[in-house]
């Protein structure tokens, strides 16, 4: 994996940058393939540097490709000297940050210290990430293989769904047959909701709220495996959907299947975005707000993201989410979610769930 920092390096060279100040744990595994947190990276020109506390130093040393370990905080020095003497001893005057990512007060004190240096910190975003954004097809089979996971436990998990479950042990139903299916964890905080509250996009599980007959029920999960991640969402309606709900339910599909089917390369994400609005809004609903997808990763939510604002481009290699929804506060809501692969030729769905209203 010496090319990802090799491209990284060249990345640097071309906006004049001696070196990049790694925060994000995503970017250090990517780049090194080391799995701890609560460290830090500094990628120079030919050569990384992976800076631990005495909690992860023979972690880092066994799990670092080619990075230097390098201790710091007591009975060390503390970080920002330690990013200092690395400056110096390297020649690093121009050294980039993640400017989303770097608390202010190590901001202060590094920026502070290596001026000592004769070196400086300049604002950067998503240069990493922009790598990231293209798989490789080991990254893309361990995001296919965590979707597999993911389906096989929502197909094992609809049989224990009945009148008076809660949201909340659903949930652990759920998450325990991901893990126990294959996951080493899951992608993010699973999301069960019932009745009214899928009008909620990003709502909290809960004990309290039991599944009546009529209710939406919608599960937004993911495993993970590797470290990469799946996304899937689907709504179900227990006992049997009403017209509105089925009228709803039809329109987010399409909604999703049309838009879905623009996914390939050189496909713009503002356009994509479009596809979806104008069929869910034709249908009479309230159509989502959200930008219709995001890349999956190492991280959840990553480049690119695809939004009604902005044009971003897909690239074969690009692994994305199509999640159109329609929500109305005090009745319920509809999201279809899958993760999709750009392909040279097209796309590739990864989640494989069935997607027709199921009456559970």
């Amino acid at each position: 994996m010496i090319g990802r920092s090799r491209e990284l390096w060249k990345i640097l060279e071309d906006r004049g940058l001696d070196a990049l100040f790694i925060t994000n744990p995503a970017n250090q595994r990517y780049l090194e393939g080391f799995t701890g947190g609560d460290c830090f990276m500094l990628a120079a020109a030919k050569k990384n540097f992976l800076i631990a506390d005495n909690r992860y130093i023979e972690m880092a040393q066994a799990e670092c490709r080619s990075a230097e370990v390098v201790p710091h905080r007591a009975p060390n020095l503390p970080l920002h000297e330690v990013v200092a003497r690395l400056a110096g001893d390297n020649g690093l005057r121009r050294i980039g940050f993640e400017k989303e990512r770097l608390v202010w007060n190590l901001y202060d004190d590094i920026a502070k210290t290596i001026a000592g240096a004769g070196a400086e910190l300049v604002p950067t975003s998503s240069v990493v990430e922009g790598i990231r954004a293209k798989k490789n097809s080991a990254e893309a089979e361990s995001i296919e293989t965590a979707c597999g996971i993911a389906d096989r436990a929502l197909e094992g998990v609809l049989s224990i769904i009945k009148e008076g479950i809660s949201e909340l042990d659903l949930k652990i139903e759920l998450d325990h047959r991901m893990r126990t299916g294959g996951a080493e964890d899951t992608a993010f905080d699973t999301m069960v909701l019932f009745g009214a509250r899928p009008s909620q996009p990003h709502a909290n599980s809960r004990r309290d709220s039991r599944l009546r007959a009529g209710d939406f029920i919608l599960i937004d999960f993911g495993a993970c495996l590797d470290g990469y991640k799946s996304d899937t969402t689907r709504t179900f309606v227990f006992g049997h959907a009403d017209e509105e709900q089925k009228k709803a339910y039809n329109a987010v599909l399409r909604a999703q299947e049309a838009s879905l089917e623009a996914i390939s390369p050189g496909a713009n994400g503002r356009d994509i975005n479009g596809i979806a609005l104008e069929i869910i809004r034709g249908e009479g609903f309230p159509a989502f707000e959200y930008g219709i997808g995001h890349g999956v990763g190492l991280e959840i939510h990553e480049e690119p993201f695809l939004r009604q604002n902005k044009d971003v481009f897909l690239e074969a290699g690009m692994v994305v989410t199509v999640e159109p929804g329609s929500y109305k506060p005090g009745w319920g809501g509809v999201r279809i979610e899958d993760t999709v692969l750009a392909t040279p030729d097209g796309h590739k769905t990864l989640t494989r769930f069935p997607k027709g209203l199921m009456e559970l």
